[in-house]
């Protein structure tokens, strides 16, 4: 396969260590970010005067950003401090009916459904998903004429496994598709069209950091969801103290605020996608995938077991997890970092996630360290 190259003016906007492959925990911020972090925090000291102008406008430029990168309008992009806001936002707001939960999802993806359907709201319905692998068929057997949503993972945390959502979206019928796409946004590739709603943080694969991320609502959901969790900026005139509250909800994806903005942190997410926008997402999608690849192969001469290994490039994302050989998982975690790599260690596997500017070098030298156990056993 040839090698994936890169604008120059896109590798420029990144400096994570050589052996930094943790962006499914907390990715490392871009320079972008950071800076645009710095210049608004030293902006919001009040000395270039009143605040708000300069907050709303890294937010609607921010919103136009997020909209270019998952092909949608800016009306229907809100500027959200975090995945699970969005998701409970949604939980909340649906009319009654079922709801088609993969139970291997994240907490944030588990949570807002399982709160939603405590309060008797919804009825969570929680499938099973034999080896990891997220289909079309699984959830076309859980969907039936009660189901008002099915919500998935782009990319499974765990196992970094990429799901069909356009199957999925045509399994579900009817019912709304929510999609926490959190481990997907920034890395690989994604449209709107598969989704009627779309949530993500900022931390991980967009590189902007904590406290802020982007929902984005298409035009049926916005029509079937309540605005239950509204608060006062999600309104008509919300500095209109005189009129009797609830005010009417915005009529775009902004009405899904339940508070304030995430002033300071929207300035990351500008920056960071900015510097995304450096170059194409076929071209950040296709090395992602080239790094992953070749940490996969690295891993299997290491001897390590995959976990749910890929078919095809179409399952695969950023994350490869594996079991490592001849080893506890925490020890040959502790050989990696002490070697200077992150990754992450969790119920006995080891999840590598390296990203398209990781160091050509970086998986082989992540498998010296793997194979060196088995040479000295």
């Amino acid at each position: 396969m040839a090698p994936v190259s890169l604008p120059r003016s896109f590798l420029n906007q990144y400096d994570e260590p050589f052996g930094f492959m943790d962006f499914a925990a907390i990715g490392a911020m871009s320079i972008p970010a950071r800076r645009r972090l710095s210049e608004l925090s030293e902006a919001m000291s009040g000395r270039e005067g009143k605040l708000i102008p300069l907050v709303m406008g890294e937010i609607e430029t921010a919103s136009r950003l997020a909209a270019e990168l998952i092909g949608t309008s800016p009306e229907r992009v809100a500027i959200i401090p975090n995945t699970s806001t969005g998701l409970f936002s949604v939980a909340f707001g649906l009319p009654p009916g079922s709801v088609v939960v993969p139970e291997t999802e994240f907490a944030a993806n588990l949570y807002p459904w399982v709160r939603a359907g405590d309060s008797g709201r919804i009825e969570p319905r929680m499938i099973e998903v034999p080896g990891g692998r997220l289909t079309a068929d699984l959830v076309a057997r859980a969907v039936d004429g009660s189901t008002v949503a099915v919500t998935v993972s782009h990319v499974d945390y765990r196992t970094g496994y990429r799901c069909d959502l356009e199957a999925i979206r045509e399994a579900a019928g009817e019912a709304l598709v929510v999609v926490d796409a959190v481990q997907a946004l920034g890395a690989v590739r994604f449209s709107m069209e598969v989704a009627d709603v779309v949530v993500s943080g900022g931390h991980k694969w967009l590189r902007a950091g904590g406290g802020v991320g982007l929902m984005a609502v298409s035009d049926r959901a916005l029509e079937r969801l309540s605005p239950t969790l509204v608060g006062w900026p999600g309104v008509v005139d919300p500095f209109d103290t005189g009129t009797p509250i609830p005010h009417a909800p915005i009529e775009s994806s902004r009405r899904f605020a339940i508070g304030s903005p995430p002033f300071t942190s929207v300035a990351a997410l500008r920056g960071s996608l900015e510097a995304l926008g450096a170059a194409s997402m076929e071209e950040v999608e296709a090395r992602v995938i080239a790094r992953s690849r070749a940490v996969e192969e690295e891993a299997r001469r290491a001897g390590a077991e995959l976990v749910c290994p890929r078919r095809s490039d179409s399952e695969r994302s950023g994350i490869v997890s594996f079991r490592p050989a001849g080893e506890p998982s925490a020890e040959t975690y502790r050989r990696l970092t002490a070697d200077g790599f992150a990754v992450t260690e969790r119920d006995g596997l080891l999840r590598v996630a390296p990203y398209a500017t990781t160091h050509g070098d970086a998986p082989r030298s992540l498998g010296e360290v793997l194979r060196a156990r088995k040479r000295i056993t």
